[in-house]
């Protein structure tokens, strides 16, 4: 990985000419990026049944999916685990000052128990042969009657873990705060480097980014109340560096997708009055959207975001990547 980029748009109020002049900067940058290619690898799937668990073995790889976990609870690449406990669907984010001050934090707060107490409904084998083994996990919340996410995990000898989560919009509800896909990691990362925009954007905060790989150790922004930040949009590919050296990538496959790598969770973010509040890291919670909400703020904290930056939760939402394993 070179060329490593953090510059933004040096003048906030640029004219317009320089505005069209960097996002055409992007755009090029964008079309002629490519991700390395890797060998496939060759050696067939080998596939283990047992009392509620799943597990697969490849070259080099070894996964352990759990019925009573609801998702993989191992995932050992090149000798090291990568997952503290299994995966779950992402719909809440620590409310930011401007969520607080127009209300959307009250009047989505359902989404908070959604995503805090879930419950795995349903487990199904798609696939299963020696180059194949595909699993679809179903998650519900009591908090949301008819709510349904499903997480298609398929992982391929050749060397790749498939990972697709969808939602399934219904009319009536709340706006989301986000969709995606979270997971812990056992201890910190060292960094996380990712082909995408520079800096930390959101969907209407992201037209100083610069396009290409950037880097930076998962921490969390000078702010004085701990709340939502750290969104890194517009991402094609992220890799997660261990202290040991050891590195796991995450490449979009679909449209590019929004991510953090932060070392607390939503909930601990939200419980902290302050910075000092938050206890020392012990792990980094990664977070792939495939649907995040805007922070507004447009004329003070506590406007609404433009309508094109809201999250819809009438509508089906799917983030899908491919993991180098």
């Amino acid at each position: 990985m070179t060329g490593v980029q953090t510059c933004a748009l040096p003048i906030w109020y640029a004219s317009p000419e320089a505005r069209a002049e960097w996002d055409e900067a992007n755009r090029a940058a964008a079309a002629a990026a490519k991700l390395p290619a890797y060998p496939a690898k060759k050696s067939p799937l080998r596939i283990a049944h047992g009392d509620g668990a799943l597990g697969v073995r490849g070259d080099s790889f070894e996964i352990l999916f759990s019925m009573p976990e609801g998702g993989p609870v191992s995932l050992r690449s090149g000798g090291r685990e990568w997952l503290w406990r299994a995966p779950r669907p992402a719909y809440w984010r620590a409310p930011t000052e401007n969520d607080l001050g127009n209300g959307f934090a009250a009047g989505s707060a359902v989404w908070s128990a959604a995503d805090r107490w879930q419950t795995c409904g349903g487990f199904e084998v798609l696939a299963e042969n020696e180059r194949i083994l595909s699993v679809r996990y179903t998650y519900t919340a009591p908090a949301l009657p008819g709510l349904r996410a499903d997480v298609t995990y398929t992982v391929d000898a050749a060397g790749w873990f498939d990972v697709t989560a969808q939602y399934f919009g219904r009319a009536g509800r709340p706006e989301l705060p986000l969709f995606g896909l979270r997971f812990e990691t056992p201890e910190p990362l060292e960094s996380v480097h990712w082909l995408g925009l520079s800096g930390e954007t959101y969907p209407d905060r992201k037209k100083g980014g610069r396009f290409g790989w950037h880097c930076e150790v998962p921490q969390l922004p000078a702010y004085l109340v701990p709340q939502e930040c750290g969104c890194h949009t517009d991402t094609r590919a992220v890799s997660l560096h261990r202290r040991d050296g050891a590195t796991l990538t995450l490449e979009a496959t679909g449209k590019p997708f929004a991510f953090s790598a932060l070392p607390y969770t939503p909930q601990q973010l939200e419980a902290a009055a302050h910075r000092e509040e938050l206890p020392q890291p012990v792990r980094t919670v990664v977070t792939v959207c495939g649907a995040m909400r805007g922070v507004g703020g447009i004329d003070s904290w506590g406007a609404d975001v433009e309508p094109a930056y809201h999250a819809d939760a009438n509508e089906k939402i799917t983030v899908s990547f491919r993991i180098r394993i």
